[in-house]
């Protein structure tokens, strides 16, 4: 009541409280039924492959010379684009649909500015401004410019959960990265001991940081040969190093792995226990479907497993519904 009271008495307040929730539903929510939200989001993603290939095309000095001005054209709109739509974002990430109850406007603002995406966004237009104030590399500023292809990722329900899983992941690999870093400093201080006094020693044993090149290669299986050890011993090291490794590389692929299933199951159980409570009165209204659509959108589930998932909900709400002739509930087959 006191807010609708107070948008009267400043309808200008009212209108840009409005418009400034018209954009969060845009560019946050992903809401289906805002025809909007669907077209920019093509428009952006659109825009940030054609200036990947922009980027990729303008390396070669040919095309630079032939498309110099136009290339140059784009990358400007491209920069302006890109602006508004950070501006935006920090300006309606207060009234997110996903993260309401933020609280303080300057809060929400400061902690969104922190988070991987936003950075990742500001990322994508700061070479155009560096290039405005500080000298540096063209070449450097027109890599940095790939760092535009990242904010594809906020369209990527899979890079998405790929994040979500790092870094909840995230001590556990370090454990395992700590390990791979002990076992790469042991490995070469014994190429360096056994290596570095033989007769045939190379530039690569002279010292342990020029010998953990070759303990990088051997553990990660890779062994392009153009190091290779001269001693028997030196042989021997080079082959027990290899075994141990096939296991100990593996382990952040295995983590993270498990860290996918699990980040999957969780969201597919968020989505059952969204249709459980929606199929509490028996059937699914148009909003119950509205309501679960979005969140599977937003969760990535794919349409053959909201199926499953909504079979899977109908069979156990079934199995658990009284016999109509006896009016018993179903036993259990293992209650004997």
């Amino acid at each position: 009541m006191t807010d609708r009271l107070s948008e009267e008495l400043v309808p200008e307040k009212g209108v840009w409280l409005r418009m400034r929730q018209r954009t969060a539903n845009i560019l946050f929510s992903g809401d289906k039924d805002e025809p909007w939200t669907r077209r920019v989001d093509i428009a952006l993603i659109s825009l940030i492959t054609i200036n990947a290939i922009a980027v990729i095309v303008e390396s070669v000095g040919e095309y630079q010379l032939l498309w110099g001005r136009y290339l140059e054209a784009f990358e400007l709109f491209s920069v302006i684009v890109f602006s508004i739509e950070y501006v935006l974002r920090i300006w309606s990430v207060v009234d997110d649909p996903w993260k309401k109850g933020s609280g303080d406007p300057i809060r929400a603002r400061l902690g969104f500015s922190r988070t991987t995406m936003a950075i990742i966004d500001l990322l994508a237009i700061l070479p155009f401004y560096l290039g405005l104030f500080v000298q540096l590399d063209l070449r450097f500023l027109r890599v940095l410019r790939l760092l535009r292809i990242f904010k594809l990722t906020r369209y990527s329900g899979s890079m998405t959960l790929l994040f979500q899983v790092v870094r909840k992941e995230g001590r556990t690999m370090g454990a395992a990265m700590f390990v791979l870093l002990l076992l790469l400093v042991i490995a070469s201080s014994l190429a360096f001991i056994v290596e570095g006094g033989s007769d045939a020693k190379s530039d690569a044993f002279s010292s342990i940081p020029a010998a953990m090149y070759w303990a990088i290669i051997t553990m990660t299986t890779v062994g392009y040969g153009d190091i290779v050890p001269a001693t028997p011993i030196g042989k021997v090291l080079t082959a027990v190093l290899s075994i141990i490794s096939v296991g100990m590389v593996a382990l952040p692929a295995g983590i993270l792995a498990s860290g996918f299933t699990s980040a999957l199951q969780s969201r597919r159980e968020q989505v059952e226990g969204k249709i459980e409570d929606a199929l509490a009165d028996g059937r699914l209204s148009a909003q119950d479907h509205a309501e679960i659509n979005t969140l599977v959108d937003r969760l990535g589930v794919s349409a053959a497993d909201l199926q499953a998932i909504k079979e899977a909900v109908r069979r156990e709400q079934r199995a658990s519904l009284p016999c109509p002739h006896c009016g018993n509930l179903p036993h259990d087959p293992g209650d004997r």
